[in-house]
């Protein structure tokens, strides 16, 4: 004898199955089972170009001085470092004779040239200094020192304590900028040939403003981080040579290594839109430049194309399709199986 399943037996399943199919036609459709709120490009889109801060904290600083046996330091005067800031100076050898780099601690002080050898040891051992490198001939060195917070304003002499050398005429001098340390930017050279990010900003309310940067190559060739001195003057990959040649570059890094990170500072004058680049063969021309907002608003970035129509559409489809499933399983229900079930042969 056969047995038939039961009319309720058989609704059940044609809801089950009505149900399954219509989860599985949302998971085709890729949409969630479950509500989502849409997210919209704001504050945080825009953050990812705001490396320009002003910031309580000096900028480092990254300077380079040679020294020579004429004896001097070339250039024998820096600038435009402020008060409490951390200095690196990259010292090269270029003569036969040794030479130091000795800073005095206290602004103002002017070391007297008529003093012996010996009177000029006396002072340093007794009062001490801020950095005292000695470079051998042909050789580099690096003197590292922190500029005192209360120094904005003053002047820092630094010699040669090489006998001779300082009463000869090698000195030179660190003019600290009066005024509150100014922004800090980070920026990266990548091995794609493009700088990320390729938008800076610096919020800037007066000027002269003293800017330092920090640029780390991430790749694997060499890079150079030089910015236009002009502010809304837009070089090409055809012209930036020879305009180059005419004008000197506001700051020109160089960083040759993976992974070395060079400091620089530079000085920006009124509020614009100042271009950087790479001015390695072929870098710019593959799109490694980008742009410094000083003083003036970056432009927001693009939001992408809304799909919240396209999928409110695919809801309402999606749910459409539901409710006929639905209907034709009650309707089944009902009516019984659609086309109906041939009876059995006698």
């Amino acid at each position: 004898m056969t047995t038939f399943p039961r009319a309720g037996d058989r609704s059940r399943r044609r809801a089950g199955v009505a149900l399954l199919l219509s989860a599985l036609l949302l998971l085709a459709l890729g949409l969630p089972l479950a509500p989502t709120v849409a997210r919209g490009v704001g504050a945080a889109g825009h953050a990812n170009i705001e490396f320009g801060r002003m910031t309580p904290a000096a900028a480092p600083v990254l300077e380079f001085v040679n020294m020579t046996d004429t004896p001097r330091f070339l250039p024998s005067s820096i600038t435009g470092i402020h008060a409490g800031s951390a200095v690196t100076v990259h010292l090269e050898n270029q003569g036969s004779f040794p030479h130091t780099f000795t800073l005095v601690n206290r602004a103002g002080l002017t070391l007297n040239t008529s003093w012996t050898p010996a009177q000029l040891d006396s002072f340093f051992r007794l009062n001490g200094s801020l950095a005292n490198v000695s470079v051998a001939p042909g050789a580099v060195g690096w003197a590292n020192f922190t500029l005192p917070a209360n120094a904005s304003g003053g002047s820092f002499e630094f010699v040669s304590v090489v006998p001779f050398q300082f009463q000869a005429g090698m000195s030179g001098t660190i003019l600290v900028s009066a005024g509150a340390p100014a922004a800090t930017l980070t920026d990266q050279a990548t091995a794609g040939l493009s700088f990320v990010p390729n938008q800076l900003v610096v919020n800037a309310t007066s000027y002269p403003i003293t800017i330092g940067i920090t640029v780390t190559n991430v790749g694997s060739l060499i890079h150079t981080w030089t910015l236009n001195p002009f502010a809304n003057v837009l070089l090409t990959p055809g012209n930036f040579s020879s305009f180059f040649s005419s004008h000197a570059p506001a700051v020109d890094l160089l960083v040759t290594n993976p992974g070395e990170a060079v400091n620089g500072t530079f000085i920006i004058s009124s509020p614009g839109v100042y271009q950087f680049l790479c001015t390695e063969p072929g870098h710019f021309a593959a799109g490694m430049d980008g742009l410094l907002y000083v003083g003036v608003p970056a432009p927001s970035p693009v939001a992408p194309p809304s799909t919240a129509l396209v999928q409110v559409g695919i809801l309402a489809g999606a749910g459409a399709l539901v409710g006929v499933a639905t209907i034709v399983a009650f309707a089944g229900n009902f009516v019984g199986r659609f086309p109906p079930r041939a009876p059995p042969h006698p």
